[in-house]
């Protein structure tokens, strides 16, 4: 599963373990610490799934061909599909980021940006 350090790429450097988040970075206390492990381990098995399906429209997307013949609209339903996963991704992402901002203090917000 996807633990507190899984995330790390996202969100300002949330996903970073317990304890000091870096020189000039903001300190959270285990309260925050545990609900920032909880909205992330939440978070991550949605990408993962979405990802899975993700992986399945593109095997789809390549079946497209498969038969020697090209058919517009299945390129462009397949197409489409991916695209709307894409948008969930990014819109999971923002998720994310409101998420754990609403366990900061307006301190830790300001610190996590000048990171």
């Amino acid at each position: 599963g996807m633990g507190p350090g899984m995330m790390g790429g996202y969100g300002g450097g949330y996903g970073m373990g317990p304890g000091a988040q870096g020189p000039g970075g903001p300190q959270f206390s285990a309260e925050q610490r545990a609900k920032i492990a909880a909205i992330q381990t939440e978070s991550g098995r949605k990408r993962w799934a979405l990802m899975g399906a993700m992986r399945e429209q593109m095997a789809r997307m390549q079946d497209v061909n498969r038969d020697g013949k090209f058919d517009e609209q299945v390129a462009r339903k397949a197409y489409d599909a991916m695209a709307a996963m894409r948008k969930q991704m990014f819109e999971a992402s923002l998720d994310l980021r409101k998420r754990i901002d609403a366990v900061l203090t307006p301190k830790q917000r300001e610190q996590s940006k000048s990171r």
